[in-house]
């Protein structure tokens, strides 16, 4: 996928945000087991997991996204792109899990944010992105190769990427030419007139900046039911 000017800067910030804190600056919050049995079904409680899991895994795709440049070596092509595929593959999974929990929390302005990302109108096209991304590139690989048999009918007679690696090593391997019948099939399914450029830009844009709004939405509200469990009784400092 090509990379705006506008999507280095937000990848740079991402950086930032996400660099691991010199050692001085660790920190550790520690569950006492002894109170597990005051919370443990509490589904505030449940909630906070639940939470926690998804933030977890956007993170951890962000972080990946951040630490590769897609041009550049083989390698950082391979991940940066894989990366893309599973942040916008977390990030489905994570609004889906939002909009199961959104009948207990609908009427708190804490969760409101995470609402509005999950259900309303703003980010709709983002949300096709990421469904799409989650069901063709991210967690599924085509084991009936419906998409790829669709894909190399009408492919044009020119040259393609087919593997690469910055050395003779497995590590840096990259068979190129799968990952490029998978950006095909999503750029012809949301191109709707727009080249391949604008189509893989709007859509690098639409996952790193909803994924920075979710992962910050679903901060808030864990601290909010935090408090609202006391979740300082049943831990240690």
């Amino acid at each position: 996928m090509p990379v705006s000017k506008k999507r280095k800067k937000a990848i740079t910030t991402q950086r930032r945000v996400l660099q691991a804190p010199a050692k001085s600056e660790r920190w550790a919050v520690t569950l006492n087991g002894s109170r597990l049995m005051y919370i443990r079904n509490d589904p505030d409680f449940l909630t906070i997991i639940k939470v926690g899991r998804v933030m977890n895994a956007i993170s951890y795709a962000m972080t990946d996204v951040a630490s590769y440049e897609p041009l550049g070596t083989v390698l950082g092509t391979r991940q940066y792109r894989r990366a893309m595929f599973v942040l916008g593959g977390y990030l489905h999974e994570g609004i889906k899990l939002i909009q199961s929990i959104k009948g207990r929390y609908l009427t708190e302005p804490s969760f409101e944010p995470l609402r509005a990302l999950a259900l309303g109108s703003e980010d709709k096209k983002t949300r096709d992105y990421l469904k799409k991304v989650r069901n063709v590139a991210a967690f599924h690989l085509d084991e009936f190769d419906e998409i790829t048999r669709h894909m190399l009918k009408d492919l044009k007679p020119k040259t393609y990427p087919f593997t690469a690696g910055d050395n003779k090593t497995e590590g840096t391997f990259y068979f190129e030419f799968s990952d490029y019948i998978d950006l095909a099939f999503l750029v012809e399914t949301f191109a709707d007139g727009r080249s391949w450029e604008e189509t893989s830009k709007d859509m690098i844009k639409s996952i790193t900046n909803i994924a920075y709004r979710f992962l910050m939405a679903c901060h808030d509200f864990l601290i909010f039911l935090c408090k609202k469990i006391g979740i300082a009784e049943h831990v240690y400092r």
